[in-house]
């Protein structure tokens, strides 16, 4: 073996090391931006019982406020999205951090329900964009053989959410107030920010794909963009993303309420449940990551879809004799492994230069889902003078339907899937 080959062999072993230390930065700030993002999105769900008490506010209205915010960023992405990949994600994720964890600081100062809604609508404009930068980014780091394991250790954000956030957020709302979560939640995106300034890397190489190349013609990017939102793999990606969001939203919003009011459920003790619901969620999604690398694809959605019926069924309906605890650890566990499934799977429809366009319209979708669920749940459900919840049994047997749905859709995209790339080998 001469110089040559042993200092090529060299820089390919440092040029690998690099790529490997650029990669763990990239996953763990986008875990700690996505459980930020979605955390301040959940902490106002169990915190409604706090709204309820000194901002007046009705109990079925609580949704209004998820569901407010969600649209908010369903519009906002869907309007940035052909945008978002002409741009460095490092700048632009920066940007929208900043400006959102500002506006989640300025809510704190809330004194009425109106103006909490408008304060935190108006943050929920740039959770898409930001959710959308974000994934894009983890798909642009990995490889496909990882990336189940690496978007699985990504959206198990949302437990360390409900491990950290929720119940800190609850914990200083009932011993100092409702607006300290604020303050604080707002200040650590803004350190977050910092953090991405200096470690995140730059990444511009979608943008060199922005224009598709066909014979010795060039195609604009808006053509592609057309030509992506418009294919049936992206339809039915979407589609299975918007049912399985809209069933998880009609009951996500009302779960502390419901707790609370209608299973009598102490309000102290609701940390402790969303704390042992993180935990779960984060084990189930570590082992579907590993199911979809191993390429257990449909086993892996036909399961855990099979679960979130079965524990909704039990939680919802049934209400037998259970304890919370055990039924809301299994509905936490089996719908964030089903989620992380979803997004492995849809992960592989968009081109290298589509990604971020394809995760925001993605987000989009999943926010105008969830969006109309707790709208639809808020105008659905009506209380009594107790507080008590009626009509959520109903929400629960759409939750289930939903539910049953999606791996037969899961199964379809598939073999879109597979299709797709049988044509491209052709060409």
């Amino acid at each position: 073996m001469n110089g040559y080959t042993l200092h090529h062999l060299f820089l390919e072993s440092v040029i690998m090391e690099d790529h490997i230390k650029t990669k763990s930065r990239v996953l763990h700030l986008a875990l700690l931006i996505n459980m930020l993002s979605i955390g301040t999105l959940m902490m106002v769900m169990p915190l409604g019982a706090d709204f309820v008490q000194y901002l007046n506010m009705k109990p079925e209205h609580i949704g209004y406020i998820s569901g407010g915010a969600t649209f908010a960023s369903a519009l906002i992405g869907f309007f940035l999205a052909p945008y978002l990949d002409r741009y460095d994600r490092k700048s632009a994720l920066i940007l929208f951090l900043l400006i959102r964890s500002v506006v989640i600081i300025i809510c704190g100062f809330s004194t009425t329900q109106n103006e909490l809604l408008f304060w935190f609508v108006l943050a929920g404009c740039f959770a898409g964009p930001i959710s959308g930068l974000t994934m894009a980014s983890v798909i642009d780091i990995t490889e496909v053989k990882e990336r189940g394991k690496a978007i699985a250790f990504v959206a198990s954000g949302f437990s360390l959410a409900a491990i950290i956030i929720v119940p800190v957020s609850l914990e200083l709302s009932a011993h100092f107030s409702w607006q300290v979560t604020f303050f604080l939640f707002g200040s650590i995106g803004v350190g977050f920010s910092l953090l991405s300034y200096f470690y995140f890397p730059s990444m511009v190489g979608h943008k060199v794909m922005g224009d598709k190349v066909v014979g010795d013609k060039q195609q604009p990017s808006s053509v592609g963009m057309t030509a992506m939102i418009t294919s049936p793999v992206f339809i039915s990606a979407l589609s299975i993303v918007g049912i399985s969001m809209f069933g998880h939203f009609l009951l996500v919003p009302n779960l502390s309420t419901f707790f609370q009011f209608n299973l009598h459920f102490p309000r102290e003790q609701i940390s402790v449940l969303y704390l042992l619901g993180g935990v779960a969620s984060i084990l189930s999604m570590r082992l579907c990551g590993q199911m979809l690398d191993k390429g257990w694809i449909t086993q892996t959605v036909l399961v855990t879809s099979i679960l979130v019926a079965v524990v909704t069924f039990i939680g919802f309906l049934w209400q037998g004799n259970w304890p919370l605890y055990v039924v809301f650890t299994l509905f936490m566990a089996s719908s964030s492994a089903r989620s992380a499934s979803v997004s492995a799977i849809t992960s592989r429809v968009p081109l290298p230069h589509q990604r971020a366009a394809f995760m925001s319209y993605q987000g989009t979708l999943s926010n105008v889902a969830a969006g109309l669920a707790s709208a639809v749940s808020s105008l659905y459900l009506l209380s009594d003078p107790a507080g008590r919840l009626i009509g959520i049994e109903t929400l629960a047997m759409v939750t289930i339907g939903c539910a049953l749905i999606v791996p037969f859709m899961v199964n379809i995209l598939m073999n879109l899937l597979a299709r797709r790339q049988q044509t491209a080998l052709q060409l």
